[in-house]
């Protein structure tokens, strides 16, 4: 399919051909009919894609970021970090219509061939969970129906402005959400005046001017602000214009640099807008598509769609003569320009003509002209920041023990562009279409954390090895599924990605517990604090930091020990103001069967200075300390020495054994009972955190 982009640093949207994305748990994939280009929203996204290099170093953040980093990591991260490879395109878009092909798991309330209205981008093919559609009445033009997200936002800043029938309202700024604006605020029976010194946006209604200066505006009840403005003037004549205790909304994108005074005698109150609606920025509502109940949210997101779409439905409001222009989807890409003139259009419509399901052309695999008997045929599922980061210049270093035949990912525009820059000949639409695929031997998943375990059971089902970054899964149940699936097939592989059991600082540790076995490990995180509503915190998605992150020092500890953990406890601080636990905070203590112990601290509230990981190995009077997997210190007896160690924190070495592992050259790494048991430590971590006991393992 193709959707529209701007790359970083390229001023010209264009066209990318990406696999049809698929619909997760709670999504909806739509073939779109008809999307509205919102310019000055759009317009502001090409903008930031390309501030210049020397923008950013200007920036005294970015200049403190880049001293740290090349302090701590070297200066080729801090090359990677000015000029990234793996950044993808910007999608452009938001308000579109078109028609359901396709739903996710758990949807309920729409079907295949419902004509629906979402937030989904300009591209012929989107997804949208459940909560930002919503569906057209069988009466309403659906080219009209396109501007419901836009519509939103309007409707949003008019509830804001909390006028009614009656109600004097002045609107600043008549592009297209001024315009919406002022349609829904005269079908609420409002007195409506428009303000914009572009004559041609006046279209024919007697009630817009160039100016305020002149006219007589008395009782003005609020002001809605939806210009976009680098100076402070709109704010200052909306001060100017609104009556005593009168309300100014902002909806567009201008300075608020206020007047105190003229706040303070007028008694004025200032909204800003978000977006359209409650549920923006939401991710329990946007991503997992849990609602607001109506008594005490009457108007979310999905519920500013409803009225925007009823009001369309039943004639009240009138859209078409605010298209400018409609445009063919294949000649999106030149429609930008026409926004630079001095005449700019108010609305552009692109029109989606799409007759069949189109697909993608793949190109035939050429293998690679030396044999390739030995070399592990390789699908990879996810193309997030740790494919590209970490597993696949890895994979593109083992090119003689593996060939990447294809990646996938759901939403098709990430793999797009690491098939770019991988060099990846052959890409798959789907993640069923490489676990289907015969010529691959071997899989790695490295999706968010929720999946993990749905796509190891149809790796397994489908005869493939299985390379999984951790976790293995975020639920027990999960666990005892993987295992059922294991125990049906014939000859199961699966490998799980804790690398640090591979590291060579590891490994030399490891041939010194072999003679004198330690009993205890302190391991010591100090890992960058996340936003809260960051993924992988999200419970549903990410499982937490625990069960993500923290769950490699369980790991180390069972291969360190040559034993498994047997009970486990987890606690943290409690933050007292809001009763809240901070679960990036936290001590784990696990006992193991013979009789070892490992004390875990995770922590993201540390001086960033702090290496990373910290390992301090003891036992029989001796005792080993690691900073990073990269400097050790070691004590036996009278001896106190330290190595050096430059390989890294084990991927690659991990790599390399699992493709060993694949070609029967050497037998599992782990036992299934050590990726149970360290698996179940870290998901029972996460549970019962604070519970106040041990919790054992196989109880």
């Amino acid at each position: 399919m193709k959707q529209l982009v701007v790359e970083r640093n390229n001023p010209d949207p264009i066209l990318w051909d990406t696999p049809i994305p698929q619909p997760g748990p709670g999504e909806v994939l739509i073939k779109n009919h008809f999307s509205v280009v919102s310019s000055g929203t759009e317009l502001a996204t090409i903008d930031s894609a390309n501030r210049s290099v020397g923008d950013k170093l200007q920036d005294s953040s970015n200049i403190t970021k880049g001293l740290e980093l090349l302090e701590k990591e070297g200066a080729s991260a801090v090359w990677n970090a000015v000029f990234p490879k793996n950044i993808l395109p910007i999608q452009l878009g938001y308000s579109s219509s078109g028609e359901v092909v396709q739903v996710g798991e758990g949807v309920k309330d729409f079907h295949v061939g419902d004509k629906v209205v979402s937030n989904g981008n300009h591209a012929e093919y989107v997804i949208v969970n459940q909560n930002l559609c919503t569906r057209i009445p069988d009466d309403t033009s659906m080219k009209e129906a396109a501007f419901t997200v836009l519509g939103s936002i309007a409707l949003h800043g008019l509830r804001l402005s909390e006028t009614s029938l009656g109600s004097k309202v002045v609107v600043i700024g008549l592009g297209i959400v001024g315009q919406l604006v002022c349609r829904l605020a005269e079908a609420q029976g409002s007195d409506v005046i428009g303000i914009d010194p572009d004559p041609t946006r006046h279209l024919e209604n007697k009630n817009f001017y160039e100016t305020v200066e002149g006219l007589n505006l008395e009782n003005v009840d609020s002001v809605i602000i939806t210009a976009a403005s680098s100076t402070n003037e709109p704010i200052e004549v909306a001060t100017k214009i609104a009556r005593n205790k009168a309300k100014i909304v902002v909806v567009g994108d201008i300075p608020l640099n206020i007047s105190r005074n003229e706040f303070y005698y007028k008694e004025l109150e200032l909204v800003v807008s978000k977006s359209y609606g409650p549920g923006r920025y939401d991710k329990q509502y946007e991503v997992l598509g849990k609602d607001y109940p109506i008594e005490y949210v009457r108007w979310t997101e999905n519920r500013n769609f409803e009225a925007f779409i009823k009001l369309l439905s039943q004639n009240q409001i009138e859209l078409s003569d605010l298209v400018s222009e409609e445009i063919d989807f294949t000649d999106s890409p030149s429609v930008y320009k026409k926004f630079d003139g001095d005449s700019k259009p108010l609305s552009i419509l692109l029109r989606y003509e799409i007759k069949t399901d189109p697909k993608i052309d793949f190109e035939k695999v050429e293998l690679d002209p030396e044999p390739n008997v030995g070399k592990v045929k390789v699908g990879i599922i996810g193309a997030g920041n740790f494919a590209s980061t970490t597993i696949l210049p890895i994979l593109k270093e083992l090119r003689r023990d593996c060939q990447v035949l294809g990646i996938a990912s759901s939403g098709g525009l990430s793999s797009e562009l690491l098939a770019r820059n991988f060099k990846i000949k052959n890409k798959y639409e789907t993640e069923s279409e490489i676990l289907e695929a015969e010529e691959i031997d071997a899989v790695f998943i490295l999706t968010q954390h929720f999946s993990h375990a749905e796509l190891v059971i149809k790796a397994i089902d489908a005869g493939k090895a299985v390379y999984v970054e951790k976790p293995l899964a975020i639920e027990a149940s999960s666990i005892t599924d993987i295992e059922e699936a294991m125990y049906n097939a014939d000859n199961p592989k699966i490998f799980l990605g804790f690398n640090r059991r591979f590291a060579a600082a590891t490994e030399f540790i490891k041939t010194k517990l072999n003679n004198s076995p330690a009993n205890s490990i302190n391991f010591r995180f100090s890992v960058p604090p996340l936003e809260e509503d960051h993924w992988t915190n999200v419970d549903e998605i990410g499982g937490g930091r625990i069960v993500g992150e923290a769950i490699h020092a369980i790991d180390l500890a069972c291969y360190l020990f040559d034993s498994l953990p047997q009970s486990i406890s987890s606690s943290s601080p409690i933050d007292k103001e809001n009763n809240k636990a901070l679960d990036n905070q936290v001590f784990l203590n696990i006992n193991f069967a013979n009789g070892s112990h490992a004390a875990i601290q995770y922590f993201s509230e540390t001086n960033q200075a702090l290496t990373k990981e910290r390992v301090e190995i003891h036992g029989n009077g001796n005792s080993y300390i690691v900073e990073d997997f990269q400097l050790l210190r070691y004590l036996e007896g009278t001896l106190d020495k330290s190595k050096i160690f430059n390989e890294g924190k084990g991927h690659k070495e991990s790599i390399t054994a699992f493709f060993a592992y694949v070609r029967d050259e050497i037998s599992n790494p782990y036992t299934w009972l050590e990726l149970k048991s360290i698996s179940l430590a870290g998901i029972y971590a996460q549970k019962y955190l604070n519970s106040g006991k041990q919790h054992g393992i196989f109880e």
